[in-house]
């Protein structure tokens, strides 16, 4: 998932870190116009945090399917190919 996008654009995501859902990717940039990006093509919440300047960090609930879990991938995929 995360670790295909980080080799996807290696020049913005340093690195994927974390275990099962509990997820955070660690940007060479601020993390503020991603997690933006990302609530804007978000209607129902992707639960994407910055966590200090340049982190983003994300809690899925336990109950999430895999369906959701790709949908998701989608979004962050999305945002940072137009970012």
């Amino acid at each position: 998932g995360l670790k295909r996008i980080q080799a996807k654009y290696p020049d913005k995501i340093k690195e994927v870190r974390g275990r099962g859902l509990l997820i955070a990717i660690e940007l060479d940039a601020k993390s503020r116009p991603y997690t933006e990006a990302m609530k804007n093509n978000d209607p129902i919440g992707l639960l994407a945090k910055e966590t200090h300047e340049f982190s983003i960090r994300f809690v899925p609930p336990l109950i999430i399917t895999k369906k959701e879990l790709e949908w998701a991938l989608g979004v962050i995929e999305k945002v940072f190919s137009e970012i």
